[in-house]
């Protein structure tokens, strides 16, 4: 089918903007879309740049596709318009009209709500304040009336669905991770949307039929930026500073230092489960030891193989993803084919 998907499996912070920029710049996509809004970012390493990217789709990488903001996207006007020119996508980005722009505001209510930025972890960017003032009604500004962006401004669900009709392919791309959902996730410690593919497609206006692959990805270990529930949160200063130094575990939007605490199977079957997954993509395997990439996964030894062995599990879960991609570096192109 049509559109890939590519989800979190933990807490956010998987390395689903690799995954995103690799795929894309490996398939014919047409498309790349994405939808949520700016308290999440995706990092990607391409060409000797560094690209943090809080909007803007990981697909940008490849320059024959349009870059699309479904209806489900939040938008900082200030913060995209430096994305577009960082990505020199201006010529290729849409717009759906009914995506919502955070207004000073929202991020002002955000900011000074001690709830939500001291108990629940929000970065305060005003993504949840927008979202709040959708579901109650509240007088909102669009992308359609947004001065600076309505230039960009198409009819999002009939340009994508046409497309797909001419038998066009996309790439969907999620923020966060299945933790985080707002229907699924760990409740309250969540963010204000649902994070799963299913809502994606919905946010981007397009139907549940024509859903390919999905991919869930995963860390062989969990991070997380806010509280909540992390399994044997590791304390020891001198292993954490490795994961934030060489394993960059430190937030692209909140710049804080990430918890990190091991794999958790529970969170990983969920993720499958609710997502109906059909490939696995691993990410930060270098973290460990014996991840020797001479001759691919079947070379790993000790603590790498151990991880790749726990995902035996994880596939034997309904419908039975596969691994498909380990990314063994920050380098776009970093990742071995399973």
């Amino acid at each position: 089918m049509p559109v890939d998907i590519v989800v979190g499996g933990q807490a956010g912070d998987e390395g689903k903007g690799k995954i995103c920029a690799w795929l894309a710049a490996k398939g014919n996509y047409a498309y790349s879309v994405r939808v949520g809004g700016p308290n999440a970012g995706h990092t990607i390493f391409f060409k000797d740049k560094i690209y943090t990217l809080k909007t803007m789709p990981g697909g940008f990488v490849n320059p024959k596709a349009k870059m699309v903001l479904g209806a489900g996207t939040y938008i900082i006007p200030d913060w995209l318009e430096k994305e577009i020119a960082l990505t020199n996508t201006a010529s290729r980005l849409i717009i759906d009209p009914h995506a919502v722009i955070i207004e000073p505001r929202h991020t002002a209510a955000e900011r000074g709500d001690a709830r939500l930025m001291a108990k629940i972890g929000s970065v305060g960017t005003g993504l949840g304040a927008a979202v709040r003032d959708r579901v109650d009604r509240k007088k909102l500004m669009f992308a359609k009336d947004h001065p600076r962006l309505k230039k960009y401004v198409k009819d999002v669900p009939e340009l994508l669905n046409k497309a797909l009709a001419r038998g066009e392919r996309m790439l969907l791309e999620g923020t966060q991770g299945m933790k985080l959902s707002n229907l699924h996730g760990e409740y309250p410690y969540v963010t204000s949307r649902d994070t799963t593919a299913s809502t994606f497609m919905g946010e981007a206006g397009l139907g549940p039929k024509y859903a390919g692959e999905i991919y869930a990805v995963f860390k062989p270990y969990v991070t997380r930026v806010g509280p909540g529930f992390v399994a044997k949160e590791m304390k020891d200063k001198a292993k954490l500073n490795k994961y934030h130094t060489a394993g960059r575990e430190v937030g692209s939007v909140s710049g804080r230092l990430r918890r990190v605490g091991e794999f958790e199977m529970d969170v990983a079957l969920q993720t499958v489960r609710i997502n109906s997954a059909t490939r696995l993509a691993v990410t930060h395997i270098d973290m460990l030891e014996g991840a020797d990439l001479s001759r691919g996964v079947k070379s790993f030894t000790g603590e790498a193989a151990r991880f790749m062995r726990t995902l035996d599990k994880v596939c034997a879960a309904y419908p039975r993803p596969k691994v498909a991609l380990v990314s063994y570096g920050p380098g776009l192109f970093d990742v071995l084919e399973v």
